[in-house]
């Protein structure tokens, strides 16, 4: 209830602070219905009235019309026969800044082209077969693992696969040899 009580009471401070804050004061008496001489001799006669300037407003108005139509005709075209030149001025300063306009025009198309090359390239791969061939770094391992509770005939024979992988590994030496022996 206190507290009630406290808000309107600022709110009413509040309320006449900016009452006073907002009457007007003219320069001239008239506006505001007191004479500025405190006779009583003055009886009614009001005094006489000021001379108020137009104000700042008024002059840039008055200013801006001839600004306006000068404007006007200095972005209007020329009558020169060039391409160049018979477009109005402000359109000629707005195209001049074009190259950029072209520049990115040209990085779009390659980025453009880079992305519809990388797709084309990713779905070349997907699209493909896969190897069924495994390449193993380290044929032994098939022998790795516990040699103890192998059951009889379970044990495969790698003679073919190691003189397979030795073979190929042999043939990859050989080329590794001739790509040096060209080099040189």
């Amino acid at each position: 209830m206190t507290t009630m009580l406290h808000t309107r009471r600022q709110a009413l401070c509040l309320a006449q602070r900016t009452h006073i804050r907002q009457q007007r004061r003219f320069d001239s008496s008239e506006h505001s219905g007191h004479s500025s001489s405190t006779s009583s001799t003055d009886h009614g006669h009001h005094a006489e009235p000021t001379n108020e300037s137009l104000g700042r407003g008024f002059y840039i108005g008055l200013a801006l019309f001839p600004l306006t139509f000068a404007v006007y005709k200095f972005s209007r075209s020329s009558d020169d026969s060039g391409a160049e030149s018979a477009q109005p001025f402000f359109t000629r300063i707005i195209n001049s800044y074009s190259e950029y306009k072209e520049k990115w025009i040209q990085r779009n198309s390659l980025h453009t082209q880079m992305i519809e090359q990388a797709a084309h390239d990713r779905n070349l791969f997907q699209s493909s077969p896969g190897s069924k061939m495994v390449e193993l770094k380290f044929p032994e391992i098939f022998n790795t693992g516990s040699p103890h509770n192998v059951p009889a005939g379970h044990s495969a024979n790698l003679d073919e696969l190691i003189a397979h992988y030795r073979k190929k590994n042999a043939e990859m030496e050989e080329a590794k040899l001739r790509k040096l022996d060209q080099s040189k």
